[in-house]
């Protein structure tokens, strides 16, 4: 699942520049002070001094009838116009003016949000009653104004809220911690969006795309073993079990196996950077001192991460830049419902990489970031292939939300969509029918079989579809 992100891209460099020597902050800009609402997202960012004359930015989450949140932070570095604010030196949020805006990035992530500055901060924090029922009312209509005013129209994915009356109905009537669960579980089961779920003390509730799986319910040790056994060779972890390779292979090919594009290191995303460039700088290194001449790329199963990373993979396959995807954000205060599409590209890496063909395998488990990564790499030179089953169709960062009871509320409200402006949100990036294989199936894992790797192996070798057989010999 990706992580719960406010915004933008590429500011790896801007946060090891913002905490300067020794991490000394400096006093922000006065130009940055004061009340700022955002275009979409539903943020209010009230920056001032507080009693020991120290900055502090304090955000809140508004819809059309709340302003909530109120965390707190402090100033940990700054370069030129840009100050990084964050909790104990870490930086979490990058701020700089450009003209009459405020512009709002966090690391990892791709895109951006856009402030504009309020006359004065509007009446936040909102009330939150002392009474539990009526706590769990204001959660109830808190759930609902947040899907209302952020969640996308997607084109596979539809809200209803036909529902919504009747269930503030029922809770009234049955005042419970249960039945609240129950009532916003089943409004986001129903949504089958794996970003989007309400998590309590002791529960947490997501949705999924109907006939499709999740990881934590299979046995992903057993899946090792059987793409071994149809390459013929041991992986190579260079990062755990996230990232792996095998070279060697007939016809001078190679196979990249990449897990998640997060969690390589630490929470940091700048430490996750490093480690995820090195890791490839490893891989690509075999490849070509070995010569490879096809990728066998499997993000099969991989949960997600950071979008900066998942573009970071696409910028050593490429030897010229190109589309990666245009993304905006839900926003009800938009003529079209919508904030203006950010156009994203990928730009070649100066460091090792692969410029050859390119076997990509996807399937239900290709989750978040591992979908963005494929969405970019479709539109390289020449274009991979896909093998294997539509990705699960989960492509927003997941806006968070904490609702007045205490539990929380994520949702996608980000919309996704290729050059020819097409989404894939809640049907997944379809793989073409003479590619289409098992997946991890508990047959094929149990007898060693790989289905999807054995195409793949014939399609880069210019070999007819069966050559390969997707079974080593011996198996059962």
């Amino acid at each position: 699942m990706a992580r719960k992100q406010w915004l933008l891209v590429g500011l790896s460099a801007v946060l090891t520049a913002c905490s300067g020597p020794g991490g000394t902050p400096g006093d922000p800009p006065a130009s940055i002070e004061g009340a700022w609402q955002s275009t979409g997202y539903g943020y209010v960012f009230d920056i001032a001094r507080d009693g020991a004359g120290r900055t502090r930015l304090t955000s809140y989450d508004r819809t059309s009838g709340s302003c909530l949140g109120g965390d707190s932070l402090t100033p940990v570095g700054r370069e030129g116009d840009a100050t990084s604010f964050g909790e104990d030196g870490e930086a979490e949020l990058v701020v700089r003016r450009r003209g009459d805006q405020l512009i709002v990035q966090e690391p990892g992530a791709v895109g951006h949000i856009r402030m504009s500055r309020l006359e004065e901060l509007p009446d936040c924090p909102s009330a939150v009653s002392g009474n539990a029922a009526d706590r769990r009312l204001q959660a109830f209509d808190v759930f609902w104004q947040n899907l209302a005013e952020h969640y996308p129209p997607y084109p596979h994915r539809k809200l209803d809220g036909s529902g919504r009356e009747r269930d503030r109905a029922a809770l009234a009537e049955n005042n419970t911690d249960r039945m609240l669960g129950k009532l916003l579980g089943d409004t986001v089961r129903e949504l089958g969006d794996m970003h989007t779920g309400v998590e309590g003390e002791d529960f947490s509730l997501y949705g999924r795309r109907p006939g499709t799986r999740e990881s934590d319910d299979m046995d992903t040790d057993a899946l090792r073993p059987a793409i071994e056994a149809r390459l013929g060779k041991k992986l190579e972890p260079v990062i755990d079990d996230k990232v792996e390779y095998a070279g060697g292979l007939p016809g001078h090919l190679g196979y990249l196996r990449i897990t998640q594009f997060d969690d390589f290191a630490d929470e940091s995303y700048d430490v996750d950077r490093k480690k995820f460039g090195q890791a490839l700088d490893t891989v690509f290194a075999v490849a070509e001192r070995d010569g490879w001449r096809g990728l066998v790329l499997d993000l099969r199963l991989n949960h997600g991460g950071f979008d900066g990373l998942s573009l970071a993979l696409a910028s050593r396959l490429t030897d010229t830049s190109h589309f990666a995807f245009q993304k905006r954000a839900r926003s009800t205060r938009e003529a079209s419902g919508f904030t203006p599409y950010e156009k994203l590209r990928v730009s070649p890496s100066d460091r090792p990489g692969f410029h050859g063909p390119i076997a990509l395998l996807v399937s239900d488990l290709t989750v978040s970031a591992g979908e963005t990564a494929v969405m970019a790499l479709l539109n390289r030179s020449p274009k991979p292939v896909l093998i294997g089953r539509p990705t699960q169709g989960v492509f927003s960062d997941q806006l968070s939300r904490t609702l007045p009871n205490g539990w929380s509320l994520d949702l996608g409200n980000e919309d996704y969509r290729n050059a020819a402006g097409e989404s894939f949100e809640g049907r997944g990036i379809p793989v073409p029918r003479e590619f289409r294989t098992p997946v991890f199936t508990a047959t094929e894992t149990g007898r060693r079989c790989d289905a999807a790797v054995a195409r793949a192996l014939d399609h880069l070798a210019d070999n007819p579809p069966g050559t390969t057989p997707s079974c080593p010999r011996g198996s059962t």
